[in-house]
């Protein structure tokens, strides 16, 4: 199974259920966990699935609600399949959950932030608990995801400077998502009416899930662009 986690503060549950979508789309079997004290995954299910632990939603196996990685494995053995899953995307900010010296047993780590103080403050409090200096010698690798991007005059440098004494390295590729009013109504259309559908997203919106698809998921552009067109199919078969 290859597992992928996302840590940092900011909601990022549409685009990890769009993700997940993808993948399944493609025929991979998906769990997705949200391990977060928000929970805002919740807030695209339907109203019956919210008590439930682990329930199926667009093709992908969600779990929700769980702290330790053990308390999650233990359940999926005793109610479902075990960990039979091609593909793990994991949202936490328990370091209960994912402890830093797990963390190089991951095949991906994607670092989330934004320029919200209190995120960043946040996101700093979280870098400091995983303790990654007990990881390795070497420094951990991650992809930084930056979410509602606006011009600012405080510049991502500014952002790094608060991780400078931490055993990490950034990898090349950069997930930016520009705040745009088309995405915030797609995703808000999309928690209201219990779906993930790609209808209606900007092209750079659609642009960065692809390089996500790209960098964490090791697909080529056809592969990519297969995928999406398979997405936009089903939401067409759908409405009919």
């Amino acid at each position: 199974m290859k597992k992928i986690v996302f840590l940092g503060a900011p909601d990022k549950s549409h685009v990890l259920l769009l993700l997940g979508k993808l993948l399944a789309a493609m025929d991979y079997k998906v769990l997705m966990v949200d391990s977060t004290l928000a929970q805002t995954t919740q807030g695209y299910l339907p109203q019956e699935e919210l008590r439930a632990p682990l329930y199926e939603f667009e093709g992908v196996d969600v779990a929700c609600g769980f702290i330790l990685y053990s308390q999650m494995e233990r359940y999926l053995y005793q109610k479902a399949n075990g960990m039979d899953y091609d593909v793990m995307l994991m949202d936490t900010d328990h370091t209960e959950m994912v402890k830093g010296r797990e963390l190089p047993h991951y095949d991906k780590r994607i670092w989330c932030s934004n320029f919200n103080r209190l995120t960043m403050q946040r996101n700093v409090e979280l870098m400091q608990r995983l303790c990654l200096h007990e990881a390795q010698n070497q420094p951990v690798s991650f992809y930084k995801m930056m979410l509602s991007v606006v011009p600012l005059t405080v510049t991502e440098a500014y952002l790094d400077s608060a991780f400078a004494q931490q055993t990490i390295r950034w990898e090349e590729a950069v997930f930016r998502f520009p705040l745009d009013e088309r995405d915030v109504s797609a995703e808000l259309e999309n928690q209201h009416h219990g779906r993930i559908d790609v209808k209606g997203l900007s092209g750079t919106y659609r642009r960065t899930i692809w390089e996500m698809a790209h960098q964490l998921f090791d697909w080529d552009d056809k592969t990519v662009r297969r995928a999406w067109k398979r997405l936009r199919q089903e939401r067409a078969a759908f409405r009919r």
